[in-house]
């Protein structure tokens, strides 16, 4: 004699808990390196295969017992440089140590240089003892500054530029920052102010291949109009939710079905790379769009 199966409501709705767990814990944390093989003619032959690792939006997260994933997977790529842009930490939550402890460790596998984001400008204070820091450990740190990086007697260049937030505090924009409550004006005055900082030190950079360390990648135009060969972004988050063949959702800074939200993007001569990030700001969980590690190979 047959039993009929009875339907439980709670034992449905702890496994469909469990299995949207999963798939979340899967999606938030298990790393995805992405490879892109990038070509110059610019490029002097001494960098042929010069590796750069590029990292973006950690938001004070963990992969790992001590980030040891993290770190494991950066050491067996074997960069010549790390390159950070910003979001290491997240002003909300006011805590910077893990994302601290990952950076410290960087600069024992090879040369590391770093510039802000958003969430360090927005949080001076942190910023201030976040950065110290980091500079102590042997993070270079790059703001309207050009680092020249030489391999077997050839040179190539690396600037970077903090977030155009940098403006908030110099303008009294700092609260109507952190409460999301600028105008379009002071928005634009920042974005003004942040476009001539780069154009100023941008016409003094040195003749040759010219790598650029940049939050946002929405002010790509001011990228490519200051001649910059190679710009390294993140910020975006890769859209958050990555829907087949939508594509991205969301990003800050670009709004609904962002155009800028991951991989390389050309506009003229200049070539713009946005990486998907490592953690998460605001929104928890990201779906189809796995946490991120960019290996970038130089070639002539």
């Amino acid at each position: 004699m047959s039993k009929k199966l009875k339907f439980s409501p709670k034992g449905f709705l702890d496994f469909f808990g469990k299995t949207i767990f999963d798939i979340a814990q899967q999606q938030n944390h298990s790393l995805q390196l992405t490879g892109y093989r990038y070509k110059s003619n610019k490029l002097p032959e001494e960098f042929e295969g010069f590796r750069i690792i590029h990292l973006s939006d950690m938001h004070n997260c963990v992969y790992g017992n001590e980030a040891g994933d993290l770190i494991k997977k950066i050491r067996q790529n074997k960069p010549d440089i790390i390159v950070i842009t910003g979001d290491s930490f997240d002003s909300r939550r006011r805590q910077y140590f893990d994302s601290l402890d990952i950076i410290k460790k960087l600069p024992e596998i090879c040369p590391v240089y770093f510039v802000t984001g958003n969430h360090e400008e927005l949080s001076p204070d942190l910023k201030q003892i976040f950065l110290s820091e980091i500079r102590q450990a042997g993070v270079k740190i790059l703001d309207g500054k050009t680092e020249e990086i030489e391999r077997d007697g050839a040179s190539i260049y690396l600037s970077g530029i903090s977030d155009y937030t940098s403006f908030a505090v110099e303008m009294n924009l700092l609260q109507k920052a952190l409460d999301k409550n600028l105008d379009c004006d002071e928005l634009n005055a920042m974005k003004i102010a942040y476009k001539e900082k780069v154009e100023i030190f941008s016409k003094n950079k040195p003749v040759g291949f010219n790598i650029l360390l940049s939050h946002r990648p929405e002010m790509n135009k001011v990228y490519s109009e200051n001649s910059f060969d190679l710009v390294f972004c993140g910020h975006a988050h890769g859209g958050q939710f990555r829907i087949p063949p939508v594509g991205a959702i969301y990003s800050p800074g670009q709004g609904f079905l962002p155009k800028l939200s991951e991989g390389p993007h050309l506009f003229g001569n200049t070539t713009m790379i946005v990486s998907r990030g490592l953690g998460n700001s605001s929104f928890p969980i990201r779906i189809n769009n796995r946490p991120e590690i960019v290996v970038c190979e130089l070639h002539k």
